[in-house]
């Protein structure tokens, strides 16, 4: 006697349970049968399997990061991608060029001919954009995000980006200063720089900038200064950081309420952490004991905090032993990789069902 069929309901409910972070599983699923590929494809059914997992942030396909032998002085390298799960991503040509960063869906890279490249690794679309200033500015970085407003960002892919570039340039008058611009890729066009005073050791990082709240930030070396991108005001400020680092490292992160957060190693065996509450300043919300989390722990070969995954409480250190993911509430540490150096790591998360529209981001808006 041949089993029962499954109803579409059921198979519905099993398809919705099919896990995000392993895009080859819904791969296969689509490739069972045409009934199976309509549903996997169909706007209903990806609405309600990002709201089934939408109470995780959207999962860690990979990493980004690049290759050099002098990566102070920015010289043409080569970005790599590593993958974590079964997603492998469209190709790109990475020579030459260095990652600035990667958010929603979207990683972002500078030539070494005054240019960005935004790159969709899930469906390999590209786009480039010259710098605004038409020159490399000194110490230049930059962010993408998306600019769908009220976009859960578990599935940006084809919607309208913004992108931020700050960089370090002289006035008619031969000081420092700090100017930020942002692109609209629905307008095609630069907003005026906004500028900031500043003396000449505050130079950029190359660390991930951090979303938090309706502002981008970027860390600045030597612990001098974070630099703040207002989004709605387009106004460029900076902010202070609660203590220097002095020998240590520092990482840009969202707390625990997604306001502005700071990992400051000191140097020694502690990792601190800070947010930045409204109306308080800088609170120090807990201090991370090396020794207790990482038993290899040597202070003489001090370590690097070199990436942050937004959305989670993860950050990701450099060892002479190797990269480590770990996980700030439990403490759990995980190995990624032995390297000899790996200088910042840009994670790649996002959703993924096959069949959906390149657009879906753009469509999220258009149906809210």
């Amino acid at each position: 006697m041949a089993p029962p069929e499954l109803t579409d309901d059921v198979v519905e409910e099993i398809l919705l349970r099919l896990p995000p972070d392993d895009p080859s599983c819904s791969a296969r699923a689509s490739a069972v049968c045409k009934p199976w590929r309509r549903l996997l494809s169909d706007p209903v059914f990806l609405r309600r399997h990002r709201a089934f997992h939408r109470r995780r942030a959207p999962p860690l396909l990979g990493f980004i990061h690049h290759v050099s032998d002098e990566p102070a002085r920015r010289v043409p390298s080569f970005a790599q991608f590593v993958p974590t799960t079964a997603f492998r991503p469209a190709e790109l040509e990475h020579k030459n060029c260095w990652p600035l960063d990667c958010r929603h869906g979207r990683a972002l890279f500078q030539s070494s001919n005054v240019e960005l490249t935004i790159w969709d690794p899930m469906t390999g679309d590209v786009r480039r954009q010259r710098e605004p200033y038409g020159t490399l500015c000194t110490f230049a970085t930059a962010a993408v995000l998306c600019a769908v407003p009220g976009c859960d960002h578990h599935d940006c892919h084809g919607g309208p980006f913004v992108l931020v570039f700050v960089g370090n340039d002289e006035d008619d008058d031969g000081e420092e200063i700090a100017s930020a611009s942002s692109y609209s890729s629905e307008t095609g066009t630069w907003t005026a720089a906004s500028t900031v005073h500043h003396d000449d050791s505050l130079e950029l990082e190359s660390k991930p900038s951090v979303l938090a709240g309706d502002a981008v930030h970027f860390l600045t070396y030597f612990g001098k200064a974070i630099l703040r991108y207002d989004l709605t005001k387009l106004e460029l400020s900076v902010i202070l950081p609660p203590v220097a680092y002095g020998d240590g490292d520092a990482l840009l992160m969202t707390a625990e309420d997604g306001e502005l957060g700071l990992a400051l190693f000191d140097g020694e065996a502690s990792i601190h952490l800070w947010a930045r509450v409204a109306g308080a300043g800088w609170v120090r919300r807990n201090v991370i004991d090396l020794y207790a989390v990482l038993p290899f722990f040597d202070p003489v070969h001090s370590l690097s905090l070199v990436g942050f995954a937004e959305g989670t409480d993860i950050i990701f250190l450099h060892t002479i032993h190797g990269d480590y993911r770990m996980e700030l509430k439990s403490l759990q540490i995980s190995k990624l990789w032995e390297k000899d150096r790996c200088f910042n790591i840009f994670p790649y998360m996002s959703f993924f069902v096959p069949g959906r529209d390149r657009t879906n981001c753009h469509r999220q808006q258009l149906q809210q």
